[in-house]
């Protein structure tokens, strides 16, 4: 493992700014289950200086939204070069990327290789590709018609009976008039 040098002085932003940047880093990183804290600050420390870079060229971002930014372009280039020959989108590459290092057990298997590109292990390339090629079919367009919906009987009732309370008048208000006293009579029985 590469000794840990924790030389870090960005000549823009302030130290709240590069605090709250690091805080985000680690909870960035503890999303994908990075535990080991040697591995994680070393990854923060890489990430900062990146973005400390960025954001002298351009102070118009927070360097918290720099280093997020540097963290899911270091996660791309490593992701990119493991799944390099399989025909997948950045979306693609990105969701299986993750899912796949959750599911070959990555995390707890090989800490010290996340994100390193020189040293990707065959054994954990191997596992995080064949996890992406098992976890199903691609998706296909499929064409679905709309069709009525029969609810049989139920329907030629309530089509039948809308069609008496529209042609007569007379009866509806009978409807009308039945259904409030119900319900009048309903609240006087309820209250009394």
């Amino acid at each position: 493992m590469e000794a840990v040098n924790i030389q870090f002085a960005p000549g823009t932003g302030t130290e709240e700014e590069w605090n709250e940047a690091y805080a985000r880093l680690a909870d960035y990183f503890r999303s994908y289950r990075l535990h080991n804290r040697l591995r994680r600050t070393q990854l923060i420390l890489e990430t900062l200086r990146r973005a400390a870079e960025a954001h002298s060229k351009d102070a118009s971002k927070t360097p918290t939204a720099h280093a997020i930014e540097q963290a899911k372009l270091k996660l791309h280039e490593w992701l990119g070069e493991i799944y390099s020959d399989l025909n997948l989108t950045d979306s693609q590459i990105a969701a299986s990327g993750r899912l796949g290092f959750h599911l070959c057990d990555g995390p707890n298997r090989w800490p010290q290789f996340f994100l390193d590109r020189g040293n990707l292990p065959p054994d954990m390339t191997s596992a995080m590709r064949s996890a992406v090629r098992t976890s199903g079919p691609s998706m296909q367009v499929s064409k679905m018609t709309p069709r009525d919906i029969d609810l049989g009987r139920i329907t030629e009732v309530a089509e039948g009976t809308f069609d008496t309370f529209e042609r007569s008048p007379l009866f509806r208000y009978a409807a009308l008039i039945l259904f409030v006293s119900g319900v009048l009579s309903y609240f006087y029985w309820l209250l009394r």
